[in-house]
């Protein structure tokens, strides 16, 4: 048996049992996709980040849900720069920032940490603009999975389907209400996601009548291994840069724009994630998505790999 130093994180919480759950397994240079896959199953959390190689200015990993691997995993990112923060591996600066960058088998993206004065810290992953492509699907297929008239799925925004890292269809729904009204059939979400080439399906509202002062949302994620994330990273990025593109975010400041999201009230796991939108000559440059982590689990993982 190998024993890896292994820890779960509550991510996108500032207390255990909120958010998502993320595990974080090191020195796991020498395994194989195959074996990281067995590992996450067993694991069994929505993802699993399986830390390759550490160098001062850089962490290679790869991420992991039960059913398959992913290309990128925001909130098992925010786990793992809090697992390495409790290690020492950050330098702060007089101002409490520390970078690093983060390196999966496709990408190279830099990461922000901002300690905080309780000791904690704010991750801030740095993703690329989202891409989008039209809606493979109509408000009466979803009305048939979601479990709620087609009627209240219409909005004055429209769906659209992102193509950046996961292939997620947005669902502007325009009241939290009916947000929270749909019963999903996770079931059939998974065959009309494998049907229409979609990975997700994520469905957002205002907070409080203004999609510009905060957004809530819920995501459905059984063809990628999930039934219903709690905290969302990668897509809410997508969201970000959907609703600025649609001039539903509050003016820029700076050169930036940012957005508030609740995620995970309806599967008990509350999650609180922040959106920076970084501009430039009035387009998306780049999206910072943030959030803290709450250590759950600490000890190891035995492994006959």
């Amino acid at each position: 048996m190998t024993e890896y130093p292994f820890g779960v994180y509550s991510a996108f919480s500032d207390s255990a049992f909120g958010g998502c759950a993320a595990g974080i397994l090191d020195q796991a240079s020498e395994l194989t996709g195959s074996e990281m896959l067995q590992i996450a199953r067993e694991i069994g959390v929505p993802a699993t980040c399986f830390i390759t190689g550490i160098s001062p200015t850089e962490v290679s990993v790869r991420f992991f849900s039960p059913l398959s691997e992913y290309p990128m995993c925001g909130h098992a990112t925010i786990g793992l720069m809090t697992w390495l923060k409790e290690r020492g591996f950050f330098i702060f600066d007089d101002n409490g920032v520390a970078h690093t960058r983060l390196s999966t088998p496709d990408t190279l993206t830099d990461v922000e940490v901002q300690q905080r004065e309780d000791g904690c810290i704010e991750v801030l992953l740095s993703l690329p603009p989202a891409e989008f492509v039209p809606a493979p699907v109509g408000s009466i297929e979803l009305s048939h999975v979601l479990g709620i008239e087609s009627e209240r799925l219409e909005s004055n925004l429209e769906m659209t389907m992102t193509t950046t890292d996961f292939r997620s269809l947005l669902v502007p729904i325009d009241n939290v209400s009916d947000l929270e009204a749909v019963r999903p059939d996770f079931q059939g979400i998974e065959d009309l996601c494998r049907g229409s080439v979609m990975d997700t399906i994520f469905l957002f509202s205002p907070k409080d009548d203004d999609l510009a002062n905060g957004i809530r949302c819920r995501e459905f994620c059984p063809a990628v291994g999930t039934p219903e994330s709690a905290a969302s990273g990668t897509t809410n990025r997508s969201i970000s840069c959907y609703l600025y593109e649609q001039n539903r975010l509050t003016s820029a400041r700076d050169g930036v724009a940012s957005l508030s999201i609740s995620q995970g009230k309806e599967v008990g796991r509350p999650s609180n994630i922040r959106s920076v939108i970084s501009l430039q000559d009035g387009q998306v440059n780049s999206v910072g998505i943030g959030g803290v982590a709450t250590r759950v689990v600490n000890g190891a993982f035995f492994s006959p790999f």
